[in-house]
């Protein structure tokens, strides 16, 4: 459907060769309260194991004529960060709402957070309240460790009363993140180098150090998560921890000050070399040690990209975040 009306919200969905999930997102979008929207669906064209190009998986039929869309076909995959990048071009929208594909969202969910945003601030990155279809917390928006691992909110916990306070985070999940279209342009789009992990930490952290506020907004979008890395657990295990390690210690190194990664990057190297020696000597995994590896490899590769991205960069006083409850310290798991 093609509307003359420039819409108020242009909502992101990023597609990775399925249907079903994608399907009940869309069906969830006709019944919203809300209808002042575009829905802009990214389908991305995946290679096979020949590496052939095939074409997309989505139908325009699949779209209710009901609903304002544009299908647009990605040639490549850029990663999470790097699709997302791509749609906004698009969008005529004031406000961009990142969703996954994976995701389905109330009837008054839209309707709530958008009534919040005009209402409060628009000038703001929020969070949405991500919750599995069992009724558990998938995130109400998360904190960063003082060694920058990712703190989530009431994560696999049952709803109370302070999954419905809006709060400031540290960051906000692309799953589920809405932004002013301006701010967006502002902050300069997903750092695409994350691929996967971290792109949306980066991206908050980016806008609070250029002095907005990221909260989170207790309106409901049910996440299934069905995962977009291989089901085979070995191969799993591998992609995890080569893009969660490399892309932590990039975040890290691109983002904070001297003073403080003077202070912290002995204490992250010793976990991650610890990390190395329990793989060989206690979890007996060569392969978790051999991604560590590749992952220490890459970021040293990235490191006259992370400088001159430091150039550009504004840095802030942690230990104010810190006393604002964003950074936290780290906790060992037991």
């Amino acid at each position: 459907m093609n509307d003359t009306k420039e819409p108020l919200l242009s909502i992101i969905v990023i597609n990775f060769g399925e249907e079903e999930h994608l399907h009940k997102l869309i069906s969830s979008l006709e019944k919203s309260t809300f209808k002042d929207f575009e829905l802009l669906l990214g389908d991305v064209i995946l290679s096979n194991s020949n590496n052939t190009k095939i074409k997309g998986t989505v139908s325009e039929k699949l779209i209710s004529s009901d609903i304002n869309f544009k299908l647009i076909r990605l040639e490549n995959n850029y990663g999470a960060p790097g699709n997302r990048n791509v749609l906004p071009s698009y969008a005529k929208g004031e406000y961009l709402l990142f969703l996954d594909n994976d995701t389905e969202i109330l009837e008054d969910t839209l309707t709530n957070v958008m009534d919040f945003i005009k209402k409060e601030n628009s000038n703001l990155v929020v969070q949405l309240k991500l919750v599995y279809p069992n009724g558990l917390i998938d995130s109400c928006g998360g904190l960063i460790s003082d060694l920058g691992y990712p703190v989530e909110l009431n994560r696999n916990s049952k709803a109370n009363e302070k999954c419905f306070e809006i709060k400031e985070i540290f960051y906000a999940k692309g799953a589920a993140m809405l932004v002013n279209r301006r701010i967006f342009k502002e902050l300069g789009e997903f750092d695409k180098d994350f691929f996967y992990g971290y792109g949306d930490t980066d991206f908050s952290f980016r806008a609070l150090k250029r002095g907005y506020k990221v909260v989170f907004f207790p309106a409901t979008v049910i996440h299934h998560e069905h995962g977009s890395f291989s089901k085979d657990l070995r191969s799993r295990e591998i992609r995890l921890t080569y893009f969660l390690e490399s892309r932590k210690l990039y975040f890290l190194l691109k983002n904070f000050s001297r003073g403080y990664l003077f202070r912290k990057m002995p204490k992250v190297l010793f976990y991650f070399f610890g990390s190395m020696l329990m793989d060989l000597v206690k979890r007996r995994k060569t392969y978790l040690f051999k991604a560590r590896v590749k992952a220490l490899l890459w970021v040293i590769s990235k490191l006259p990209e992370i400088y001159r991205k430091r150039k550009n960069e504004i840095f802030v006083n942690e230990e104010e975040l810190i006393r604002r409850g964003l950074i936290v310290k780290h906790q060992l798991k037991r």
